[in-house]
């Protein structure tokens, strides 16, 4: 693979970036952002920067020299998290995605037997439940009322046992 790419750095901008790192304490914030741009303006490659900031994925390191070489300073600076508002999930949509998630999809005429979390999101918001819901905050909602989500199956945990538990855990 390539070398990821880093425009040319001003002196003003560098500047700003050993400000950025002085000023953070968050090992995510903007400093953490101005320390990957400053490596890479060194010659270190993405692992090499991975390595020495404790980062877990490269991809996330080029995301931020990306944006840092389309929009400068204010590219890290502001970090864009997704594209939709915060989801306000009130308890009664809570409680019917754990319904949902719960039933067995071939009792909702569905051709499959077993949820993933992004089929499930996907149902969600076909049926209207919510406008947008991501598959993440879908794991939330189930973990926060007990059921732990293993692979593509739910485990029904003691939390999530119905009149109907021996009747779905046979499917």
């Amino acid at each position: 693979m390539r070398p990821t790419y880093l425009r040319d750095i001003t002196e003003e901008e560098k500047n700003r970036l050993y400000a950025m790192i002085d000023d953070d304490d968050s090992s995510k914030g903007a400093g953490y952002r101005a320390k990957i741009i400053l490596l890479r303006n060194e010659g270190y490659t993405v692992p090499e920067i991975r390595r020495k900031t404790n980062h877990h994925h490269d991809n996330n390191i080029r995301k931020w020299i990306h944006r840092f070489n389309g929009h400068g300073m204010d590219g890290i600076v502001s970090s864009r998290k997704h594209g939709h508002d915060a989801l306000n999930i009130t308890d009664d949509i809570e409680n019917e995605i754990v319904s949902i998630a719960s039933a067995n999809p071939r009792e909702l005429g569905l051709k499959f037997s077993t949820w993933s979390l992004r089929v499930l999101a996907g149902y969600v918001m076909e049926k209207k439940i919510v406008g947008s819901i991501s598959h993440a905050e879908i794991r939330n909602v189930l973990l926060k009322h007990g059921i732990e989500w293993r692979h593509s199956k739910i485990v029904l945990g003691s939390k999530s046992k119905g009149p109907d538990y021996d009747l779905k855990k046979a499917y």
